[in-house]
């Protein structure tokens, strides 16, 4: 266990450095102007010169990194270039969010997967097989935002049960807060069961097929029984340990879902930079996902070594 902390933590600072190089470079060389965005498209070119020079634009782009870097392992992100206003607070207090979106679905994900998996795997090759494994790959391709669409179409415009978007804290009131959530946290959760379910019904298969399996059908075991106390105790283990990575990839996943319902997160920021050519909000609230991502591998792999420490995870 503590060598596996070890390594993985030996790993984490330059990955961390290689990701922050590759997103700075990414960001740099997208087609457009930062300091035209940001000054408008009337702006003369002696001010478009001028605000280069004062934001450091104009300098090699090698120089510009080594100079952010600095700044960003002090914690300082900079200012925006279309307010002036600290990039660093707003990343902190959108973080929680962002958080609890991709956790509850995740939530969602997990409720949806685990008893479809469940019954493919126990009905492996049986027409509810296929109709579950079609379930499963009718919500992986259904692009998230086509089912935000619909959901508040459904659920908000048509019935009236929940709001089109925007954003209560959970202190302020905690029903508000949810019922906000609830439409993009399934729309997020129902794309992502789709991995789930396969891993799941996999995860199911391969049990089945174990020794031990075979000696409790022949011990006359009820297939009840044999599901509840055999087959799902087993088959959660490397389902936990393979689908948490999914949560890393919800967290990177939120960008076009908070802009469809208006909900104040990372992935909002992300999109607001990336629009406005607005480079120091980018790079921080890229780098913020980027952390989170590497984080919620390493306690993966922790997890999975708690859980079952036969398990060499090798997951990046």
């Amino acid at each position: 266990m503590l060598r596996l902390v070890l390594g993985r933590l030996a790993s984490f600072v330059p990955t961390l450095f290689v990701a922050s190089m590759v997103l700075f470079l990414a960001v740099n060389v997208v087609p457009g102007s930062a300091a035209r965005s940001a000054l408008g498209i009337h702006a003369t070119p002696q001010a478009l010169k001028r605000f280069e020079h004062q934001h450091g634009l104009d300098r090699p782009l090698a120089v510009q990194y080594v100079e952010w870097a600095g700044r960003a392992l002090r914690g300082d992100f900079g200012t925006s270039f279309q307010n002036a206003v600290a990039v660093g607070p707003d990343v902190r207090k959108r973080i929680p969010v962002t958080l609890q979106l991709a956790g509850m679905a995740f939530l969602v994900a997990v409720a949806i997967a685990i008893p479809l998996g469940l019954v493919a795997g126990f009905r492996h090759q049986s027409g509810t097989d296929g109709v579950v494994t079609t379930l499963a790959t009718l919500f992986g391709s259904t692009p998230n935002f086509w089912l935000a669409t619909l959901l508040i179409y459904l659920f908000s415009l048509r019935l009236g049960w929940l709001p089109t978007g925007g954003y209560t804290p959970f202190s302020e009131d905690p029903v508000a807060n949810l019922r906000g959530m609830l439409l993009p946290c399934i729309a997020l959760g129902v794309v992502s069961s789709g991995l789930l379910i396969r891993i799941m019904r996999t995860a199911v298969i391969e049990v089945m097929f174990s020794n031990f399996i075979e000696t409790a059908r022949s011990k006359g075991v009820s297939n009840f029984r044999l599901l509840t106390a055999h087959v799902v105790r087993n088959a959660l283990i490397p389902f936990f340990t393979v689908s948490a990575v999914e949560f890393g990839f919800l967290v990177g996943s939120v960008v076009i879902i908070e802009d469809v319902f208006r909900i104040p997160g990372i992935g909002s920021l992300v999109l607001v930079g990336i629009i406005n050519r607005d480079y120091p909000v980018l790079l921080a609230a890229a780098m913020s996902v980027t952390v989170i991502v590497l984080i919620v591998n390493l306690l993966v792999d922790l997890a999975a070594q708690v859980i079952d420490p036969r398990q060499v995870h090798t997951g990046s």
